[in-house]
C-alpha cells in the first residue's frame, strides 16, 4: 500500500494544464499516464466514477483526488504538499495580524464603520 507521500508524488508528476485558483481546479490531461495514477490513489470512490464527476472536456480536475484520497493538506509552489500542522497554525496567526493591522487602519483614518470595518469582523 502506498503512503500519502508517494500518492502525492504520482499526482505531481502528472502535467498540470490548468489551475484555477478561483474554483480550486487543477486540470491534467485524461489520458492513461493520469487513469493510472488515479487507480493507485483513488480509496472511496472508482475511477470511471471520478472522471465522470470531474471531467471537464479533455481534462480532469485532479485536485480532489490529491486533497482527499491521496492526503495532501494544501497547493504550495505549485505542487500538492502534506504540510506540518504549524504551517497552518503560522498562516492564522498571520491572517490574524493582518486583520489587526488593517482594523487599526481604518480606525487610525477614521473610515466611518458602516463602509469597511464590518467586512473584516
Amino acid at each position: 500500500m502506498l503512503t500519502d507521500q508517494e500518492k502525492i508524488d504520482l499526482v505531481n508528476a502528472l502535467d498540470f494544464i490548468v489551475i484555477e485558483p478561483h474554483t480550486q481546479s487543477t486540470y491534467v490531461h485524461n489520458d492513461e499516464k493520469t487513469i493510472k495514477v488515479l487507480h493507485k490513489v483513488l480509496r472511496t470512490i472508482s475511477v470511471d466514477e471520478y472522471i465522470e464527476c470531474f471531467k471537464k472536456g479533455n481534462l480532469i480536475d485532479i485536485f480532489p483526488a490529491a486533497m482527499q484520497e491521496a492526503g495532501a493538506e494544501g497547493f504550495k509552489d505549485g505542487q500538492f504538499v502534506i504540510m506540518p500542522k504549524k504551517f497552518y497554525v503560522d498562516q492564522c496567526y498571520a491572517m490574524s495580524k493582518e486583520i489587526e493591522r488593517l482594523t487599526n487602519l481604518i480606525d487610525k483614518l477614521s473610515i466611518k464603520s458602516n463602509t469597511y470595518r464590518g467586512l473584516i469582523h
